[in-house]
This record gives structure tokens, sequence and C-alpha cells, in this order.
């Protein structure tokens, strides 16, 4: 970035993940190699490549068969050790080193409501002992994203729903859920005028209990928002109506 030059490339199969760690400054690339094999690449930020490791057991090479997986990597942190989330074929699995077998497994498939005519897993994230899982329901040309939150432990969950036709997106804050949505202007159902919307929101993890937010009620349909978070505050953004 600094000198605006290519500093590494390469093609890969499959590519899952990449994550940039400020601490020391590396660059963590997951992928899946031409022979069927998941790696993970370590480069330092000039690009160099510090290290390949090579995930080689029997389950992770089993559920990598296909492109339509989702894979994450999640850095040491705490107590916490590596770990790596595998999603394919409707099933969870969370690795750690030696990466031979799941620490937890469990089966996602089957998820069904009256609400939806068709439910798709969107994104996993990992935060300690809980597993935040994205879905995202259809219903009418209509769509509403819920999060499905998971103890790992026993396995038992939660839901948070947001607001329909918007779009989600989580984040941690140590024991914190945080949930920000976008409504975008132009959308052909535009928002319900006088019905409040959460545009951003703070979940206990343990509990699911909502802690803290900020909502906003609109009086013209053609209204729309983006909520980010950066650090410890979050960002709202509201188009500006020609009057």
């Amino acid at each position: 970035m600094a000198s605006g030059e290519e500093a590494w490339t390469k093609s890969y199969s499959k590519l899952y993940d990449v994550d940039v760690l400020s601490s020391p400054e590396k660059i963590i690339v997951i992928a899946k190699d031409k022979n069927n094999k998941l790696q993970k690449i370590v480069l330092s930020k000039e690009g160099t490549t510090l290290s390949i490791t090579v995930f080689n057991s029997a389950p992770i090479t089993k559920s990598i068969t296909s492109n339509g997986e989702l894979i994450h990597w999640y850095a040491p942190e705490g107590s916490n050790k590596e770990r790596l989330s595998v999603y394919s074929n409707n099933v969870l699995a969370v690795y750690q080193a030696p990466w031979n077998n799941p620490v937890f497994k469990m089966n996602l498939g089957g998820m069904s409501s009256s609400r939806y005519e068709d439910i798709m897993l969107k994104d996993i994230k990992l935060n300690g002992p809980y597993a935040v899982i994205k879905f995202t329901g259809s219903s009418l040309m209509q769509s509403q994203d819920f999060f499905r939150v998971i103890y790992t432990s026993n396995k038992k969950t939660y839901t948070i729903v947001a607001d329909w036709s918007t779009h989600s997106d989580s984040s941690f804050a140590g024991n914190e859920l945080v949930i920000n949505s976008s409504f975008n202007v132009g959308n052909p159902l535009g928002v319900n005028v006088g019905q409040p919307y959460s545009l951003s929101g703070m979940y206990n993890l343990s509990t699911g209990k909502k802690t803290a937010g900020i909502s906003e009620t609109f009086t013209d349909r053609e209204m729309g928002w983006k909520s980010e978070r950066i650090g410890n505050h979050i960002l709202i953004y509201l188009p500006i109506l020609e009057l």
C-alpha cells in the first residue's frame, strides 16, 4: 500500500479468507490449492511468504471437495487458540491445533420457518465459546436477516432478528455482539413510514439481551441509511433529501 505496487499474487482453486494482523503486522490467507488441500499462507506486510501450513487431516480434506463451503480463520486471543470454522454440507465444524478432529460440530441443515419461502446461510463468526450464524430468509420479494447465536459448550441457541428488507452485519466488542444495519435508498418497497428501525444494536452474548441501541423512525419512504462500527464508535450515514 505504501508504494502502490503489487507485492504478492498467486492463484488458487478457492480463496476462503484473508485477515490482516496489526501486532505483529502479518497477512493471513486461507485458500485451497490445485491438489484440493487447504492452506494457511502467512505473509509479511511487504508480501514475503513467511510460512505455509497445510491442513492435511481427513475431516478437513473431505469437507472441501466442492467450492460451496465457507471457511474462516481466527487468530489466537486470550485463552482462545488459533481456530478454523468449516461449514460444508450443512455441517459446521470448528478445529484447532493439531487440526485432526473438530472440537465442535453441529448440523445446521433442515431449518425451516413459515415466515420464509427460502433460508440461506450467509456468514459464520466465532468469539470465545460462541458461534454467530447469519441467515437470510426471503418471502414475497422481501428478505430478512437473522442471527443464530450458539453456545458451543452445550449447543444452546437463541436468535436475533433484523428488520425486513434491511442488510445487517455483525461484529464483537468483548462479550457483546454488535449488529449494524443498512437500507438502500431507492429500494422499490421503500421504508415503512412511522415504523421504528434498528440502525445499530448491542447484545449480551451470554443472554441475548439488548444492552444498547440506536433506532430511527422515518417520515419519507425514500429514506435510507448505513451504519458502520469503527473501533468504539458507530457511524450512521443518512441521505440529504432535496426540499
